[in-house]
């Protein structure tokens, strides 16, 4: 049963007349204005109500963490330096025909538990800006001050802080064991700081709790970051990668540079994106990089994620990457179309392993926003309705409920 002075609650917390400090990025104003407001004159849906509730519980628990940092790791970087950013590979294992285990050795889609520890600061930066995302959510559509404070203390103390601050880099991301090379798939780490951290940023930046000196900070930080993304040596390496981490690579360019308030560079990313698009794709749509994984549907949404997500970004400044097209074929709406006889439950051929058909919601839900065909809003429907029935994603559609309600039948 869901509490009435819960929303109650929510309808007599006055708004704060601070305006927001930057765009949105990912989330859109609308959807979040059309909740709020169904939420504020309680006629939000029961969907919605409970969506809303999981959301204030996660806020709520939030509150009560200590803080996160890159220097709370317990195993320095090749530079010694503990506000440089490390993380071990996932798929990297200790050679058991050698005493000491190295160097390790790869074995794909079986992820070695000792890499996503505390050890290390891969599981840190998740749980740091998922919270600050959740926070920030929360405050917008309660008005709680207590979610803004919370949310600005966790982007102060892994950002901003001298003691605690990350180095704007991934030098050391996904390292292996053994092997003395920065290794460019680590920057798919950094794709989580766009995703979930600058629109918490934009959401907070209207409490009091966060001032113009903390925006001018923050945004010096996310100036570094992008600048080394795009001009240092690493990074440059990480542009060439032709499988989804190359796709992740630009999404980062991209939405920092829309957030940063830098068009030419959003410009030059979407460009650059579509020069990639042309080294994964086959006639079909079929995405040759990502079919030899050990879990090729799950990576070829995961792809098509962070495709969509440029393309989502590129409307902002009117391109329509959806548009781009080979031999008189859209390119993105090629590929979803690939993925979707396998969504309906007809035979995937590629691999062993079954797929999770609910991979594919997000990517069909800004494919409809495109195309606009009743039959792709219908499976949509359908594999929400699957992802609410499971106890695994159920979290996932009562998210996707509170951000994306236009994309539900009535």
């Amino acid at each position: 049963m869901f509490s009435s002075r819960l929303v109650l609650g929510l309808c007599l917390v006055a708004v704060s007349i601070k305006v927001f400090s930057g765009p949105l990025v990912m989330l859109e104003m609308q959807n979040l204005s059309s909740v709020k407001t169904d939420l504020q004159s309680q006629t939000a849906t029961t969907d919605t109500l409970k969506a809303y509730e999981l959301l204030i519980k996660r806020a709520n628990d939030a509150l009560y963490l200590g803080g996160y940092s890159v220097v709370d790791k317990s195993i320095l970087p090749p530079s010694k330096d503990p506000h440089d950013y490390l993380s071990i590979s996932r798929y990297w294992w200790p050679d058991s025909s050698k005493s000491d285990g190295l160097p390790w050795i790869r074995k794909d889609g079986i992820t070695n538990p000792d890499t996503q520890t505390d050890s290390v600061d891969r599981k840190r930066l998740g749980a740091m800006s998922q919270s600050v995302q959740v926070l920030a959510l929360a405050y917008y559509f309660s008005g709680y001050e207590k979610y803004a404070l919370k949310g600005t203390e966790l982007i102060k103390r892994w950002f901003l802080k001298p003691e605690t601050k990350m180095n704007p880099h991934l030098e050391f991301a996904q390292s292996v064991p053994g092997k003395n090379i920065r290794r460019r798939s680590g920057i798919l780490d950094g794709r989580l700081i766009p995703a979930n951290l600058l629109d918490g940023i934009t959401l907070l930046s209207s409490s009091s709790h966060w001032s113009e000196q903390n925006d001018k900070e923050m945004n010096l930080w996310l100036h570094s970051y992008l600048n080394w993304l795009t001009n240092s040596e690493l990074g440059l390496e990480g542009a060439k990668q032709t499988n989804n981490h190359g796709s992740w690579y630009y999404y980062q360019v991209a939405a920092l540079s829309w957030y940063l308030g830098d068009n030419t560079g959003l410009v030059k990313a979407v460009q650059n994106t579509k020069a990639h698009m042309l080294q994964q794709f086959d006639e079909q749509g079929a995405q040759y990089h990502e079919l030899v994984r050990t879990r090729p549907y799950f990576y070829s949404c995961f792809n098509l994620e962070a495709l969509t997500s440029i393309a989502a970004i590129a409307k902002k400044v009117n391109i329509d990457l959806w548009e781009y097209a080979t031999a008189n074929q859209g390119i993105l709406k090629t590929a979803v179309e690939y993925l979707i006889p396998a969504a309906k439950g007809e035979p995937w051929t590629h691999g062993n392993k079954a797929i999770k058909a609910t991979d594919l919601i997000k990517i069909l839900d800004r494919y409809n926003q495109y195309s606009g065909e009743p039959s792709q809003q219908t499976l949509l429907t359908q594999l929400l309705q699957q992802a609410k029935s499971s106890k695994r994603s159920s979290t996932m559609y009562y998210r996707f409920v509170l951000l994306n309600p236009k994309a539900l039948l009535e």
